[in-house]
């Protein structure tokens, strides 16, 4: 009897940590789905996160060098309309995607009318508001008249640096954890 109830004392212990360990294989598995339901439930936004070093920049080809981030993502400080701001390189951004915080420091004003189209995004359809952006600028690279759009409040939580802008450089290289950008 002793020995049954040995046995049935480890088997509720391994099926304890079974479910500890299954819980954190969750976790970690769907971590990033975790972080974006705590950030929409509590309205915290994303922490920035920057590139250690500045853009290398090369002054007679107007070449811009970002090394990307831990998480494999190429972040930069752009200059748009003269302020600057905080992007995230996205080829798969049809546009410029402007947050509303974002929009608003630099100066570009939006009404609720405004919000005229929508966009499906990794958080679902979200509302935008059609802007041309006067210039961005990148180290010595630097377009005019771009096309993007500017998101409701609190559907994005970091600028994103789009093909409306990317498609008008020379060139576009990712190679290993560098992204070359010329114009």
């Amino acid at each position: 009897m002793a020995s049954t109830t040995g046995l049935r004392s480890l088997a509720r212990e391994v099926a304890g940590w079974l479910m500890v360990a299954a819980v954190a294989g969750a976790c970690i598995l769907f971590f990033t789905d975790i972080q974006a339901l705590t950030r929409r439930a509590t309205g915290i936004g994303a922490p920035a996160q920057r590139v250690a070093e500045a853009p290398a920049v090369d002054p007679f080809q107007r070449t811009v060098t970002l090394q990307s981030a831990e998480n494999g993502h190429f972040y930069s400080t752009a200059t748009v309309n003269g302020r600057e701001i905080e992007v995230i390189v996205d080829t798969g951004a049809t546009a410029v995607a402007l947050t509303y915080e974002d929009a608003d420091r630099i100066g570009i004003i939006v009404q609720d009318s405004d919000y005229t189209h929508v966009s499906q995004t990794a958080n679902g359809e979200a509302r935008i508001a059609p802007v041309t952006i006067d210039e961005i600028r990148i180290g010595d690279i630097s377009v005019r008249n771009v096309e993007g759009f500017v998101t409701e409040p609190g559907k994005l939580f970091q600028t994103l640096l789009g093909m409306s802008f990317l498609q008008r450089l020379t060139r576009l290289d990712i190679r290993g954890r560098e992204l070359v950008l010329e114009q």
